[in-house]
């Protein structure tokens, strides 16, 4: 599991460190930093994993305040008794050319030694396999899309759900494909079964794609005998379905990252998302990291304040991070212990508590 994560330098993240848990929650207002996080570990991942040279050309564009000297990434992993740690570090103030950093990039790459020597990379690339923010977008559902064979993950953007709803019909009819209807009924009743169809597609995206086969889907209600194609459903359906499919994917990245879980979902259906996403991450054995601008999943953390991580911006526009338990609520508490005031009872509704300030991470009146 990965246990830290320390950033310098990296776009609004002068110096931050987050201590994770097995699901985390990333909050504050648009522009604090919560997505600048996220691409810090795609970033790392990128870097060390795929594409060294490429990440070098990248790494000026994204370091604080496009100024800073140097940039460091370092993740901390939990692997049984011991503990992995991996660093990137890039050096602005010693330029070096696209040949001399194909071979030496890869020793940017540092990890601490143990006892047995150095920590095996291969796991570092197993935890960090197929890292991507998830952003699943309504409006690229509605159309058909191409299907054939290999297609077991979903995209960020959730594009090719069609191949991926056909590959699971398919391959994993009694298990990945059935549990998506079952959550899906589950959540939304008048839904029971997801319908696949040969379908013509536009020109365009025939001109995108090339000569492949077309399909489309829908969603049925078997007891009406009716079926609403993607284009007729509301995207609150859509990204649900979309949801449901990163969620129940064959092989899910053991690193999560999603953005706005609860984006276009009814309020009543918030705690249902999050249960998917809670039990995902102990049967799967997976960790995940959303962010949120919604109090309803915030109050799905009451019991877990430690995994919740509240960023703001201050003036000079760097991110700082607080934990809700260890900064604000422990704190808090310990205050009102030496002045004889009365706690303030942040469990009873973090989410109101947040609506009104008491937690930090929300917009800044301007007077």
């Amino acid at each position: 599991m990965l246990k830290r994560v320390s950033i310098q330098n990296f776009k609004s993240l002068k110096d931050v460190t987050l201590d994770l848990q097995k699901v985390n929650l990333l909050i504050g207002p648009n522009n604090s930093g919560k997505t600048n996080f996220l691409k810090a570990l795609e970033f790392f991942d990128f870097s060390v994993l795929q594409d060294y040279v490429a990440a070098e050309r990248q790494a000026s564009n994204v370091r604080f305040m496009r100024s800073a000297s140097s940039m460091c990434l370092e993740l901390t992993f939990q692997r049984e008794d011991e503990e992995l740690v991996f660093l990137r570090r890039f050096n602005f103030e010693n330029t070096v050319d696209v040949k001399s950093s194909q071979r030496n990039l890869k020793k940017g790459l540092e990890v601490t030694k143990n006892d047995e020597g150095y920590p095996d990379v291969l796991f570092l690339r197993r935890q960090l396999n197929s890292l991507r923010i998830y952003r699943p977008d309504p409006n690229k559902l509605t159309q058909p899309g191409p299907v054939g064979a290999g297609i077991e993950t979903v995209n960020a953007d959730a594009s090719n759900l069609v191949g991926f709803l056909d590959q699971m019909l398919g391959k994993y009819r009694r298990t990945v494909f059935s549990r998506i209807e079952d959550d899906l009924h589950t959540c939304i009743s008048e839904f029971d079964e997801i319908k696949l169809e040969d379908a013509k597609p536009t020109d365009e995206l025939r001109k995108l794609v090339g000569d492949k086969s077309f399909k489309r889907f829908g969603l049925s209600n078997s007891s009406q005998g009716a079926t609403y194609w993607a284009d007729e459903l509301s995207e609150g359906t859509l990204y649900f379905l979309a949801l449901l499919c990163i969620i129940h994917q064959p092989n899910p990245p053991k690193l999560l990252l999603l953005e706005e879980p609860e984006k276009g979902i009814h309020p009543r259906r918030i705690r249902e998302v999050m249960d998917f996403i809670f039990q995902l991450a102990e049967q799967k054995d997976i960790q995940v990291i959303l962010t949120t601008h919604n109090e309803n999943v915030l109050n799905e953390f009451t019991s877990m304040p430690e995994a919740v991580f509240v960023f703001e911006k201050d003036e000079e526009g760097v991110t700082r991070v607080k934990n809700l338990l260890k900064d604000i609520i422990e704190p808090s508490h310990q205050l009102s212990r030496e002045t004889g005031t009365k706690e303030i009872d942040f469990a009873s509704n973090l989410g109101e508590n947040w609506m009104y300030g008491l937690l930090g991470g929300v917009p800044q009146e301007n007077i």
